[in-house]
C-alpha cells in the first residue's frame, strides 16, 4: 500500500512542469480541448468561450511566473559558470542557454497574450508540453504502438533481436528517423504478442569515396549528416526528399524521390545494400539482384537494411530562377525548356496556396549551372535547430489558422521567385527549413499526400484536385510538382508504366476523429481521380486507400508478385508491419454483407422491411444515408461495423424515444408469437411443463392466456437481471432457472419427460455445430410423448436470404451497442429450414404432421430474413403447415404470413456468445431468432 502511494506521488510529481514551464499547463488543456468533436452549436460555443477563459485566467500569470523563475535560474547558472571548474562550465553554460531561451519565450508569450482572445493557439501553441514517450508514433501522429523497442549497436546485436523474434513468433520492423506518416515501420502484433521496433540510429557510419563519388552509410544515418560529411569533399546528394531530416534506411524502404529530375527516385542511385534477411543472415544485394526491387520501396518487409552504397554528385554553384507558367502549359514547358537543358540540375513547379485559387497557378523553379566553376565546399552549412527558428514557427503557426496569411505568403513567394537570381550551392538548396513545422500538439498535425500523374493528364488532374481541396477547406501549407523518371527497378513502383509528375501536398490536419474521417474521404476521392487519369498515389502516407485502390494503382499482377515473393522469402512473417497487414497479407475470403446490402436499390428495399417492421429502432432513410457515407471510407466488415457502432446513435431516437418504442412493442411481440404458437398447436389446450430457452420467462404470461399451463416452468437463459421484471412482470413467472451458456448449451439438469412444450425463439444458429447433438438429444429427452419443440430460425436457403439474415443480426447488434469483438466472434450457423427439419428428424423430432395448422408460413410481415416459427413433435412427425411440403419457399409462394395485428418486433441484446447486455433505460429484449 505504501509503495503504491509513493508511486502515485512520484507520477504526480513527474506531471508537474519543470521550472520555467508552468504555462504548459493551460496550453495542454487548450490543446486537448480541440480533440473533442463538435456535437452541437451550443457545445461548440461553450468550448469557444472555455478556451479563452482558461487562457486569460491562467496563461498571462503563469508566463509571468515563468519569466521570473527562468531568469533566476539563468542567473544562478551564470554565476556557476564564473566559479566552476572547466569540466563543469559546459554544464552551466548549457543551463544558461536553456533558461535564457525559456525567459525570452515566456516574455514574448506574456507580451502578445492579448492575441489569445482572437485564437488562444496563436500563443499557447508554442507552450504545449512534450508528448509522453511511447515506443513508436507515426510522423503525422495518427498511428501509435506500445510494443517493445530495441536499439542495437552492432550487426550481431541486430541479429540477436531478429533471432529472438523468430523464436518467440514476434514481428520486427526497423525505424530510422521515425517521421514516416504511415504504418510501415510500426510492427504488427501476432497471436497476442507485441512486435519489436528496432531503432537503427546507432548504425550511423559514413565513409566517403571521393574518387568514385559514392558514400557507404549506415541505415540510421540522416541525410543532413551525410550532407555535412559529403560537403567537406565538395560533394552533394543526388536524390533526397525535399527535407534532409529523414534517414537513409527509411528512405530506401519507401523509395523516395526529390528535386533532381535527371536522377529519378532513390533506386537509381543505390549501388548496393546490406540487409539482415528473414533467415537472420547478412546479405549483400546489388542493383542486378532480383531482390533489389523488393528492398527499394519494399517497406522493410524483406529485411532490415544495415548499410547502403549511394552515388553522390558534385556540389556546384547554381542559380535559383522562377518562371511564371500556367497549369495548362507546364508539361510542355518542362519537356521543351527543362528536360532539354543539361545545365538545369534541379527543378520543381511550385503551386498556389491561395485558398481562393488553390493550385490555380504556379511558378516553375529551376536550379541552373550558369558558369564553368569547379565543385565547391559550402561555407555556411549547418544542421537546422531541433525546433527550427522562432520566426519559422510563428509564421507556420499563423499560416495554419489563416487563409489570408497563406494567400499573402504565396503572393510574396511568387514575387520572390520570379525576381530571383540568387547563387546557391547544391547543398544549400537541399537544406530547406522544416523543423519549425514540427510541434507537440495532440490536436493537430501536418500531413502529406502525393499523387503520380502521366504528363498528358497532369493539368486536368490538378484542376480536379483543386476543386476537391477547396470543397473540403483543406489548409494547404505547401504544394509542388516534381518530375519522376520511369522506374523499372522497384517491385512496387509508382512510376512503373512511364514517366510521372508527382503532385505533392502538405496540409494542416485536425486530429478530431470526424475531421480525420473527412480527410480520409477526400483522399479516397483523390485516389480514384488519379487512378482514372492513369496514375497512382504514394503508399507510405496515411493508410486511407482501399485494397481495390491499392491494386488498381500499383497493378494487381505486381502486387500479387510482391506478395508471392514475400511469402517465399519470409514464410514466418518475421517482418510484418501495419502497412503489410493492411495491404499485403492474405485475408480470409469472407463476404462483405454491408456492401452487398447497399449494392442495389432492390436489396435495400427488401431489407427495409426488417428496419420498419421488425427492428423499429431507426428510420430506414437515415440509416441508409449513414451506411452509404460509412462505406465511402471503410472497406471490411470489421471497419464498417465499428464505424456504424460509433455513429448509429446520431440517427436513432433519444433515450426516451427508444424506451417508448421498446415498451410499446413488447406486448405486441408476446401477442404475435403466442398467436403463432397457438396456430401451430390448435389441438393443444393444456401444457403440463413449459421450458423457455433464451429468455427469462418473457412469453410465459402470454402462454398462460392462450393455454392452460400447469406443472413446472423453467427459464433457460444466461443470468437473472433486474430488467427481467420489465419483460415479465413481478414476480418472476418461472419455477426454475437454468443457466445458459451458448458455447455449451447444457439442459441436463432438467428432468426427463417433464415438459409438454419447449420454446427456442433464439434459434439454433447461435449454438456451435458440435453442440447440437447433445442439445437436441436433451430436448427430446425432456419432452413428453407428443410434446412440442417450437423453434424460430431463419430459412437461409440462398444468397439473398443469407445476406438478409446476416444483416439482420449485424444491424441488431449495432443498435444495441454490441462490441466489435463480440460481433466478429458471434456464431451464425445459418441454414435452410430443410436442413433444420432433417437434423431434428434425425434426433426424433419431426414436423407435426397430424395437426391441422394454418396454411401459411410463420414469418413476420415484411421480414426479409425469413425468421420462421416451426413446430416439431416427439415422437412422431405431424404436418402442421406447408413448411413440410416443399424444400424451399419464396415470398411469392406464400399466402399472407400469419401474424398478429399491428405486429412489431424490436430488440435489445440478450447475452449470448457475442451479445452483450447493454446498460440502457429499457430491458434486455431480444428479437426471436436473433
Amino acid at each position: 500500500m505504501a509503495f503504491e502511494f509513493r508511486k502515485k506521488l512520484h507520477n504526480l510529481y513527474n506531471r508537474v512542469p519543470a521550472v520555467g514551464r508552468y504555462a504548459e499547463i493551460p496550453s495542454g488543456w487548450i490543446d486537448r480541448m480541440d480533440l473533442k468533436d463538435k456535437s452541437s452549436f451550443l457545445n461548440e460555443m461553450r468550448r469557444f468561450i472555455s478556451k479563452r477563459a482558461i487562457f486569460l485566467a491562467f496563461f498571462p500569470a503563469l508566463t509571468a511566473i515563468d519569466m521570473v523563475t527562468s531568469l533566476m535560474s539563468a542567473t544562478r547558472n551564470f554565476i556557476g559558470v564564473l566559479f566552476s571548474s572547466d569540466k563543469r562550465q559546459e554544464y552551466f553554460i548549457g543551463q544558461v542557454r536553456e533558461y535564457a531561451t525559456l525567459f525570452s519565450k515566456s516574455l514574448l508569450g506574456f507580451i502578445f497574450s492579448f492575441l489569445g482572445l482572437i485564437s488562444p493557439k496563436l500563443i499557447s501553441f508554442f507552450f504545449i508540453p512534450e508528448k509522453k514517450s511511447i515506443a513508436a508514433e507515426s510522423g503525422g501522429g495518427l498511428y501509435k504502438t506500445d510494443g517493445e523497442k530495441e536499439r542495437p549497436e552492432s550487426e550481431q546485436e541486430l541479429k540477436d533481436i531478429i533471432r529472438k523474434a523468430r523464436e518467440n513468433g514476434q514481428s520486427v520492423m526497423a525505424v530510422g528517423a521515425g517521421l514516416s506518416q504511415g504504418k510501415q515501420f510500426i510492427p504488427s502484433a501476432k497471436d497476442g504478442k507485441k512486435g519489436i521496433l528496432i531503432d537503427m540510429s546507432e548504425f550511423n557510419d559514413i565513409v566517403i569515396n571521393k574518387d568514385e563519388k559514392t558514400a557507404t552509410v549506415g541505415a540510421g544515418v540522416r541525410w543532413v549528416d551525410l550532407q555535412m560529411i559529403a560537403n567537406k569533399e565538395k560533394l552533394a546528394l543526388k536524390v533526397m526528399q525535399a527535407s534532409n531530416v529523414f534517414s537513409v534506411g527509411g528512405s530506401i524502404g519507401t523509395n523516395i524521390h526529390g528535386w533532381d529530375h535527371r536522377s529519378g527516385n532513390l533506386a537509381n542511385v543505390i549501388r548496393s545494400l546490406k540487409i539482415i534477411n528473414a533467415n537472420n543472415e547478412l546479405e549483400t544485394i546489388d542493383k542486378f539482384s532480383p531482390k533489389f526491387g523488393m528492398i527499394l520501396g519494399g517497406f522493410g518487409l524483406f529485411g532490415v537494411v544495415v548499410s547502403a552504397e549511394i552515388e553522390l554528385t558534385d556540389n556546384e554553384n547554381l542559380v535559383e530562377q522562377g518562371i511564371d507558367v500556367s497549369i495548362d502549359d507546364y508539361v510542355k514547358h518542362f519537356r521543351e525548356k527543362v528536360q532539354t537543358d543539361d545545365n538545369i540540375r534541379m527543378h520543381l513547379f511550385r503551386l498556389s496556396l491561395d485558398p481562393n485559387h488553390l493550385l490555380g497557378n504556379g511558378v516553375a523553379v529551376n536550379y541552373t549551372k550558369v558558369d564553368d566553376s569547379q565543385p565547391v565546399k559550402t561555407k555556411e552549412i549547418f544542421k537546422e535547430g531541433e525546433n527550427g527558428t522562432r520566426m519559422d514557427r510563428i509564421l507556420v503557426n499563423v499560416a495554419r489558422r489563416s487563409g489570408y496569411v497563406r494567400k499573402k505568403y504565396w503572393e510574396g513567394e511568387k514575387t520572390r521567385l520570379l525576381n530571383n537570381q540568387t547563387m546557391m550551392t547544391t547543398n544549400e538548396i537541399m537544406q530547406p527549413p522544416i523543423n519549425g513545422m514540427f510541434n507537440n500538439s495532440v490536436s493537430e498535425s501536418e500531413w502529406l499526400q502525393e499523387f503520380f500523374v502521366p504528363g498528358e493528364n497532369l493539368a486536368a488532374f490538378i484542376k480536379e484536385l483543386s476543386k476537391l481541396l477547396t470543397e473540403n477547406k483543406v489548409a494547404l501549407i505547401n504544394s509542388s510538382v516534381r518530375f519522376v523518371k520511369k522506374d523499372e527497378l522497384s517491385a512496387l513502383s509508382y512510376a512503373a508504366d512511364g514517366d510521372r509528375f508527382a503532385v505533392v501536398l502538405c496540409f494542416n490536419q485536425s486530429m478530431k476523429l470526424n475531421d480525420i474521417i473527412k480527410t480520409k474521404k477526400w483522399i479516397r476521392q483523390a485516389n480514384d481521380m488519379v487512378i482514372q487519369h492513369g496514375g497512382t498515389f504514394y503508399l507510405p502516407y496515411q493508410q486511407f486507400s482501399s485494397q481495390e485502390q491499392f491494386e488498381s494503382g500499383y497493378g494487381k499482377e505486381r502486387v500479387a508478385a510482391f506478395q508471392k515473393a514475400k511469402a517465399e522469402e519470409d514464410p514466418k512473417g518475421v517482418f510484418s508491419s501495419g502497412l503489410s497487414q493492411h495491404y499485403m497479407e492474405p485475408k480470409a475470403d469472407k463476404p462483405n454483407y454491408f456492401k452487398a446490402l447497399m449494392a442495389s436499390e432492390d436489396t435495400k428495399q427488401k431489407f427495409a422491411g426488417f428496419l420498419d417492421n421488425v427492428l423499429q429502432r431507426v428510420d430506414k432513410d437515415k440509416f441508409y444515408t449513414l451506411l452509404e457515407d460509412i462505406l465511402k471510407y471503410n472497406d471490411t466488415h470489421e471497419e464498417i461495423y465499428a464505424e456504424l457502432l460509433r455513429r448509429l446513435p446520431d440517427v436513432m431516437p433519444g433515450k426516451l424515444g427508444t424506451l417508448q418504442r421498446i415498451l410499446g412493442s413488447l406486448s405486441s411481440i408476446k401477442e404475435d408469437l403466442t398467436a403463432q404458437a397457438k396456430a401451430l398447436m390448435p389441438d393443444v389446450k393444456t401444457i403440463d411443463g413449459l421450458v423457455e430457452i433464451g429468455y427469462p420467462g418473457r412469453f410465459v404470461g402470454a402462454f398462460k392466456s392462450a393455454f392452460k399451463v400447469i406443472g413446472p416452468i423453467t427459464a433457460v437463459y444466461e443470468q437473472p437481471s433486474i430488467t427481467d421484471y420489465i419483460q415479465t412482470g413481478f414476480p418472476r413467472p418461472y419455477d426454475k432457472f437454468v443457466k445458459l451458456d451458448y458455447n455449451v448449451p447444457d439442459l441436463s439438469s432438467i428432468p426427463d419427460n417433464s415438459a409438454d412444450v419447449i420454446t427456442c425463439y433464439v434459434g439454433l444458429h447461435h449454438f456451435p455445430e458440435e453442440q447440437l447433438e447433445q442439445f437436441l438429444t436433451n430436448v427430446r429427452r425432456i419432452l413428453r410423448p407428443n410434446g412440442r419443440f417450437l423453434l424460430v430460425d431463419h430459412d437461409a436457403h440462398d444468397e439473398e436470404s443469407m445476406l438478409m439474415a446476416n444483416m439482420a443480426h449485424s444491424i441488431f447488434n449495432a443498435t444495441n451497442g454490441v462490441s466489435l469483438e463480440e460481433e466478429m466472434s458471434e456464431t451464425r450457423n445459418f441454414q435452410s429450414l430443410d436442413h433444420w427439419k432433417a437434423l431434428l428428424e434425425k434426433y426424433g423430432l419431426g414436423l407435426g404432421l397430424g395437426d391441422s395448422g394454418p396454411d401459411v408460413a410463420m414469418i413476420r410481415k415484411g421480414d426479409p430474413s425469413r425468421n420462421t416459427m416451426v413446430s416439431f413433435v416427439k415422437p412422431q412427425p405431424s404436418l402442421l403447415s406447408k413448411l413440410g411440403t416443399r424444400k424451399t419457399m419464396s415470398d411469392e409462394d406464400l399466402d399472407e404470413p400469419y401474424h398478429a395485428k399491428n405486429l412489431t418486433l424490436f430488440s435489445m441484446p440478450q447475452q449470448n456468445q457475442c451479445k452483450s447486455s447493454v446498460k440502457q433505460l429499457a430491458p434486455e429484449i431480444e428479437a426471436p431468432g436473433l
